[in-house]
């Protein structure tokens, strides 16, 4: 049973947000909020808790991103997505079952990555033609590109459950023709990067 309240769909797919979305929200936009008004004094406190709102907001939406180009990816292969969730960590999707062949199943692993890259690609442009260094707009972009490329850098690591995790095992999987053996090479450096994190 999906956890969690269902606040619309996209695409057909159904969103849910876990109740622990609403404690990283706060998590995330206060401490930003107190950190700009530090920074940039003459935002006023209402616009720097509003900035930091408002990244906050704008940083799940970039994870929802994320989870949609892999979902996108897997329904265009006929695969059933049953769902896309937004929790404490960030974002799931929900899909019913592996791509048919390692191509296919790396498709569906870089296609996360791929949006995110793009999201700072585009946040890096728009840096360049906003106004003003210090406008609540500016700083927002800017911070928000980083995070996107941070997003992707890490996910690309390359163990389970992480995305990197999943090419890994596509590319094993392509090099001895047994699925299997991909699982257990990306289940297996996963196990690593955790003993080393």
């Amino acid at each position: 049973m999906q956890s969690g309240w269902r606040v619309g769909s996209l695409f057909g797919i159904p969103l849910f947000i876990d109740p622990s979305w609403f404690f990283v929200l706060v998590l995330v936009a206060v401490p930003r909020g107190l950190l700009w008004l530090e920074q940039y004094p003459q935002w006023g406190a209402a616009t720097a808790y509003a900035a930091g709102g408002a990244m906050a907001l704008l940083l799940f939406g970039s994870v929802l991103l994320h989870e949609l180009g892999h979902s996108l990816v897997a329904r265009s292969q006929g695969i059933k997505v049953n769902s896309i969730t937004l929790f404490l960590f960030g974002g799931i999707a929900s899909i019913d079952e592996e791509s048919k062949t390692p191509g296919k199943a790396f498709q569906v692993a870089i296609a996360g990555p791929a949006v995110s890259l793009a999201l700072f690609g585009l946040l890096s442009l728009l840096t360049v033609v906003i106004p003003g260094k210090t406008s609540p707009l500016m700083v927002i972009a800017s911070h928000l590109a980083m995070i996107n490329l941070i997003l992707v850098l890490f996910n690309l690591l390359p163990g389970l459950p992480l995305d990197g995790g999943q090419i890994l095992k596509a590319a094993v999987w392509k090099a001895t023709g047994n699925r299997f053996k991909g699982v257990h090479w990306a289940a297996k450096t996963g196990k690593i990067l955790g003993w080393t994190a």
